[in-house]
């Protein structure tokens, strides 16, 4: 005994020592390493978070930008497609584009050299358009690169000429040309209005100078703000992203910056370094504030361990009692000596064995039950007497219940066949289907499950034989299929649909009279219709798979103007002629099928004969110049007249002479000179009523001014109009047809003089028209007919080249006129416009191409 209490100080001090020190460094070191990690975590989370963030608004603000982008290209396409270059036409084009984009304030276009040529801009700023006409661009550095590269640029913040706020460039290349539009900053301005989900981070857009675009705390108009030397900005403009700190107006921030690929300007999330590393603040704070708790803790628990290594041996006949009886919850405590002590942990281990495997048998049990009920299917398990069966049920699932709407005791106390179609009436359907499972273990088969209300719910039953304690049992597994059985339905429904909709496009395809044909990239026959069977005089299983230079000549490469090469060569819509041998012309169409890559992968030919179409077009023409032949035959008689009269003076002049054997030399000069005169109004009025067909030739303007002004000066001079023919002495002939560009002057100047006559009765020093002509550098003349006539009615400006349309009173025109006119320059290659003011003017362009040896 002197013994054990010599040596129980020594036991316990070390038993004390010994716990605080297992207890607390395992703590420390685990803590220390722990706060290192959560810091290191934190701070990469908070990085990775704004940087997710910036890249967010990287892509935001390229959507936001895509917008304009799209508007300059939709220009660009529109110009290129109808030839526009010059013209008020281009200034409403671009007037409209500026107004339908609000966050436009111009659109420029600009000329390979930088000058500006038109302008755009809302009725709220048109007064500028003459300030921006002729401007030079070329010294600004986005209109000299994307001039030079061809792509498209955006330029760094600019400020307006009146300096009141600041405006962005966007730089579109086309063709020859630039189009330029200036944005105004406050169409960034909806990215400020987004909610962060912490209000405490701001984000900055600049350009690449490093000087502020956009700032979600600044307001767009304010002064511009250059960020340059902030740590976060060089590293940006070096072309490199992460997260950085640095100081701004006398705080201490961290900066996440990213850059924005199609602008290379830089997008800047930045935020108060307290505000960002606050949770690793709090993680350091409460790191030592719990080593203060454990080393607290771990003082009581070592100072409660020591106290109870003196209690009595006696609790230890109680604690094993408590376990006897179930309660294997009791604590035994530690005991002082080496015996008692093995005898309690023999008991501490037997309690902590019998209370594992009692909670393993529940969780057991109720992960069976979770994964019984947590399924979408109704599973039902049953017994099957000796005889096969069905016996009562042992157990169901939630979802059982649910469907059928039975409580689970009333469920359990049931059968089979009160729920199941297949067992509720003994058959030998039921008995295969009993005698099958148990042959294979499984069987699978559709029926219906029958409710508490008597509905019958279609299921797919999934049904598994296994023995149970020596019986038979079968688990059965019920899935809905009644959305199953609506899909099946809709998908032969939509079978139909697409059989009927793909009868209805062939017949479409083969009720189209002309011929169209699709191809392949390799130029084969894909499908054929009606009219193209009829037309290569083939049936469609000879041409699927053919090439048509194959089938019409014998080729082994397409033709040398084939539009079906074209197109697939260039992804846009050709045309071209083919005409037949029969003289038959037909005109043909290309249009290329692309897929999402935009690699033409098909191509859709149509072919239409035209031969009655140009025959029409060539009587409509003909139609015209006799209406205009029937205008002109009252002024070209009394013109013939004039000179017959005074040939028939000078005749009798000379017999009279001769009667007195007087001599008159100058008489039959005079004579000579008057038939010349009737001759070369003759030859003028019959080469213009001569129907023939004639070739493209170079046309002498000044020639075909004055012939036609031959045709028409005795009805000008009768109606006092004064003709004043402006046309430089150096100016080139233009390609076309003679006769047919003759007809239109003649018909523009008889309805110059319609409209003189309309507004001056008689003679007026305004009754007047003029005639001029210039040579542009894009390879056009223009020639301009001016008169001060009544003028063009601004609604009915749109009209005038629609056939049968007039402004003249009924039965004064035909209102082919200008339709004839119309149609012969389009087929020049020219354009004819109009500009008009009622009652003071009519002024006609028609720009036709000059003439080179390719056209002959």
């Amino acid at each position: 005994m002197e013994f054990c209490m010599t040596r129980q100080p020594t036991l316990r001090t070390a038993l004390l020592w010994r716990f605080l020190l297992l207890a607390l460094l395992p703590l420390v070191l685990i803590g220390l390493l722990t706060f290192r990690t959560v810091t290191h975590t934190i701070t990469d989370s908070l990085e990775a978070k704004n940087l997710l963030l910036a890249t967010s608004l990287a892509r935001e603000v390229e959507e936001t930008l895509r917008e304009p982008q799209t508007v300059l290209r939709q220009l660009a396409s529109v110009m290129l497609d109808y030839n526009m270059g010059r013209g008020t036409v281009v200034d409403g084009l671009l007037d409209n584009a500026v107004s339908n984009a609000s966050y436009f304030e111009a659109i420029l276009l600009v000329d390979p050299s930088g000058k500006v040529l038109h302008v755009g801009l809302p009725d709220s700023l048109a007064d500028r358009r003459n300030g921006y006409l002729g401007m030079d661009l070329s010294q600004m550095e986005p209109v000299r690169r994307a001039g030079r590269t061809g792509q498209v640029l955006w330029s760094d913040t600019l400020l307006s000429p009146p300096g009141d706020h600041q405006y962005l460039c966007l730089v579109y290349p086309f063709g020859n040309r630039l189009l330029v539009g200036n944005l105004n900053i406050a169409y960034l301005g909806q990215l400020s209005n987004r909610e962060h989900a912490e209000s405490s981070l701001s984000f900055t857009i600049l350009d690449h100078t490093g000087t502020v675009i956009l700032h979600s705390r600044l307001m767009p108009e304010g002064p511009r703000v250059d960020l340059s030397r902030l740590k976060p900005v060089r590293e940006g403009l070096a072309g490199h992203q992460g997260t950085f700190p640095f100081t701004w107006q006398g705080r201490d921030l961290v900066g996440t910056v990213v850059s924005i690929p199609t602008t290379g300007w830089l997008v800047l999330v930045s935020q108060d370094v307290d505000v960002a590393y606050a949770a690793s603040f709090q993680v350091r704070n409460s790191f030592f504030i719990g080593c203060l708790l454990a080393l607290g803790l771990a003082l009581g628990v070592a100072l409660a361990f020591s106290n109870r290594l003196v209690q009595p041996l006696r609790t230890l006949a109680r604690e094993a009692q408590d376990i006897a009886i179930g309660d294997y919850q009791v604590g035994i405590a530690p005991q002082l000596h080496q015996e008692t002590e093995e005898l309690a942990a023999s008991f501490r281990g037997m309690a902590a064995e019998i209370n594992l495997r009692e909670n393993e048998l529940l969780e057991s049990r109720e992960h069976y039950l979770r994964l019984f009920n947590c399924g979408n299917d109704a599973v039902l398990v049953f017994e099957l007497a000796e005889d096969g069966t069905p016996g009562r049920f042992i157990e169901v699932n939630d979802i059982a219940c649910e469907a059928l709407g039975f409580l689970r005791t009333e469920l359990l106390a049931m059968r089979p066949r009160q729920v199941l179609n297949v067992f509720a009436e003994a058959s030998e359907q039921a008995d295969e289907v009993v005698s099958r499972g148990r042959r294979q273990g499984h069987v699978l088969f559709e029926t219906d499950l029958i409710t508490r209300t008597g509905e019958r719910l279609p299921v797919e039953l999934n049904v598994r034989f296994f023995d149970r304690e020596g019986k038979a049992t079968a688990l059965a597994v019920a899935r809905d299929i009644r959305e199953r059985r609506e899909a099946e339905q809709a998908l032969r429904q939509s079978e139909k649909e697409h059989r009927l909709l793909a009868q209805q496009l062939r017949t479409l395809f083969d009720g189209i009279p002309d011929s169209l044909v699709l191809y392949d990239e390799q130029m084969r026959i894909l499908r054929a219709n009606r009219g193209a069977v009829e037309l290569l005089c083939c049936s469609e299983q000879d041409l699927v798979g053919q090439c048509c230079h194959q089938i019409l000549y014998d080729r082994r490469q397409p033709c040398d103007d084939c539009a079906v090469a074209r197109a697939l060569a260039s992804g846009r819509l050709e045309m071209g002629q083919w005409e037949r041998a029969e003289g038959r012309l037909l005109e043909v169409r290309a249009f290329p099928v692309v897929n999402d890559q935009g690699a033409v992968i098909r191509v859709i030919e149509l072919a239409q004969d035209v031969t009655e179409k140009l025959r029409a077009q060539r009587e409509t023409i003909r139609t015209g110049q006799l209406v205009a032949i029937g205008e002109l035959a009252a002024g070209v008689a009394h013109e013939i007249n004039n000179p017959i009269n005074g040939i028939i003076n000078y005749a009798q002049i000379l017999a009279n002479h001769a009667e007195r054997g007087g001599d008159s030399p100058d008489l039959p000069n005079r004579i000579i000179k008057e038939g010349n005169r009737i001759a070369a109004i003759v030859s003028s009025l019959l080469n213009f009523s001569r129907s023939k067909k004639e070739e493209i030739m170079p046309v002498p303007l000044h020639e075909m001014v004055n012939d036609a002004l031959t045709l028409m000066k005795t009805l000008l001079r009768k109606d006092g109009i004064e003709v004043d023919v402006r046309l430089p002495p150096e100016l080139p002939p233009v390609a076309g047809r003679y006769q047919q560009l003759e007809q239109v002057l003649i018909n523009l100047l008889s309805n110059a003089r319609h409209a003189l006559n309309s507004r001056y009765d008689g003679h007026h020093e305004e009754k007047r028209l003029e005639i001029s002509a210039l040579e542009h550098d894009d390879g056009m003349v223009r020639i301009m007919v001016w008169d001060h006539g009544v003028g063009i009615p601004e609604p009915l400006v749109e009209r005038i080249l629609n056939p049968f349309f007039t402004t003249k009173p009924a039965g004064e025109g035909t209102g082919l006129g200008l339709s004839i006119s119309h149609g012969i320059i389009r087929e020049h290659g020219g354009r004819i416009d109009f500009e008009s003011k009622e009652g003071e003017y009519t002024r006609v362009l028609i720009d036709l191409p000059v003439y080179s040896r390719k056209d002959a």
